[in-house]
């Protein structure tokens, strides 16, 4: 079975999470004048990522949300839910929403190839597969290892928080435009400048997947060089997953504008020694 193979089957349990709980009959006009997406088309027990943004269009956090009866749900990070809340809150003034961080939750379990129970499960895609996130522990699928999980993130381009995007990320530089925005939604606090970007058609870096040969043990933030040009820096590696019936390494890295059009590029570290070797690939990169 490759990576790519829809009959993958398997859950996995899902890195601590914070939960905000909104409320008030006008969250949802609120939520889509701070949110990239457009709040009322979300479905019940489906949920969709979302960039929250700075008036620079910079991200704040990049959230996933669903509805919950007569409210929603913000998931983010831990670190992150104090700032991701008083972000939220800085624009409400006479609107009746209120935002409330929810206990500690349960471990929450994300599967894939399986049918969600006609419980509350919630429909999502995490790392590339359509699968739904449950409180409940499945019994009768196969755990997939941390190692797996992270290998299918890097095969679809999946950023994450701290490795591939941080407060000075714009949307389309991590290709979150993909997946994370609504271009023909109302206004939101960044919009503009996400805009302008999608009219311009070009960021000064973009994200990119790698299929290659490096020396171990493996790091992040090697530095990316055409092919026999190593005084160019083309842009830098942040995440890499071995793959072993290939016996390569796979990564995602950011490529400057001018060396997009490359295929074939050196890694070095830090001090200029060669760790091997990539090429770009589109994604999925398998």
């Amino acid at each position: 079975m490759t990576p790519l193979d829809p009959a993958i089957k398997g859950f996995y349990e899902l890195p601590s999470r914070a939960l905000l709980l909104i409320t008030g009959t006008d969250r949802i006009r609120y939520l889509n004048g701070q949110l990239s997406i457009d709040i009322r088309r979300l479905q019940v027990n489906t949920s969709r990522t979302a960039c929250l943004l700075t008036a620079k269009g910079k991200l704040c956090a990049h959230v996933r949300i669903w509805p919950h009866g007569d409210s929603h749900v913000i998931e983010t990070l831990p670190d992150l839910a104090e700032s991701v809340q008083a972000r939220l809150e800085r624009y409400i003034i006479a609107d009746d929403v209120t935002i409330s961080k929810l206990p500690e939750a349960h471990p929450i379990y994300h599967v894939i190839g399986s049918p969600p129970p006609s419980t509350d499960a919630i429909q999502s895609i995490r790392i590339g597969h359509s699968g739904f996130d449950t409180f409940q522990k499945p019994t009768d699928l196969t755990e997939i290892a941390p190692q797996a999980v992270e290998r299918l993130r890097i095969i679809h381009g999946v950023p994450m928080w701290g490795s591939e995007i941080d407060e000075d990320t714009l949307p389309q530089e991590a290709r979150l435009e993909m997946t994370s925005v609504d271009f023909d939604k109302g206004c939101y606090v960044g919009q503009e400048v996400v805009s302008r970007l999608k009219s311009v058609g070009r960021v000064n870096k973009r994200l990119h997947g790698f299929v290659g040969n490096l020396a171990s043990p493996l790091q992040t933030r090697l530095q990316l060089h055409p092919e026999g040009q190593p005084e160019i820096l083309a842009g830098h590696i942040t995440s890499t997953a071995p793959h072993f019936d290939m016996a390569q390494t796979l990564a995602l890295g950011y490529l400057n504008r001018q060396s997009e059009v490359l295929t074939r590029f050196e890694v070095r570290d830090e001090n200029g020694c060669l760790l091997g070797g990539v090429d770009r690939r589109e994604f999925p990169i398998l």
